[in-house]
């Protein structure tokens, strides 16, 4: 129930971004043998270019980690963009215009479903660039990989109290709180929940 009813929020954040629908998170295309659409970044950044640079070459290609017609992930191209996101970050760890390619790499990790360096991700998202617009939404999106895909209710009960208490006017607070009365509920527990509510 949880997650139907949070279906919108991860469109917005994962299959919107990456350019697809809905089947983009199962689906993947072979991964290619040509040269990686990121090569300029990658090229960029053991350079020694700016964190602008290096950032605007990997969002200007963002698309490619996904075929826009049907959603299906380019593993290549996502391996690559996340690699070298990884890697700006880590170089330029406290410089917000890192923080973009990141947040992306969070999204595109979690659409390959691997909610444990999807976490890690969000993670350093939040913790490294606070003044970042997203930090917030990388909040969010940590608890509910902890609830939705890890099963760890406990770090996602904290993570939600972290968010609510720092961001109490967000427009997900609603949801936070929302997410955080329904853990560990069962999907029928939580719909034998509303339909009481309802008839009340």
């Amino acid at each position: 129930m949880r997650t139907i009813l949070f279906l919108s929020i991860l469109t917005a954040f994962v299959f919107t971004s990456c350019g697809g629908n809905d089947q983009g998170a199962t689906e993947e295309v072979e991964t290619s043998t040509t040269p990686s659409v990121y090569a300029a970044a990658a090229t960029a950044l053991e350079a020694g270019e700016s964190p602008a640079a290096v950032s605007k070459l990997l969002m200007d290609n963002f698309q490619a980690v996904s075929d826009p017609n049907t959603g299906a992930l380019n593993v290549q191209a996502s391996q690559d963009f996340v690699t070298i996101a990884t890697q700006l970050a880590d170089k330029f760890p406290s410089d917000t215009l890192a923080a973009m390619p990141l947040y992306r790499a969070a999204e595109v990790v979690r659409a390959m479903n691997d909610p444990k360096l999807t976490a890690s991700i969000y993670q350093k998202v939040y913790n490294n660039y606070p003044s970042f617009s997203k930090a917030p939404e990388a909040l969010f999106m940590l608890g509910f990989t902890y609830d939705e895909d890890l099963g760890d209710l406990e770090k996602a009960k904290a993570t939600y109290t972290d968010f609510l208490q720092k961001y109490p006017t967000h427009s997900f607070a609603d949801d936070t709180q929302m997410l955080m009365e329904n853990l560990g509920k069962s999907d029928e527990e939580i719909l034998m929940e509303l339909e009481k509510k309802a008839g009340q």
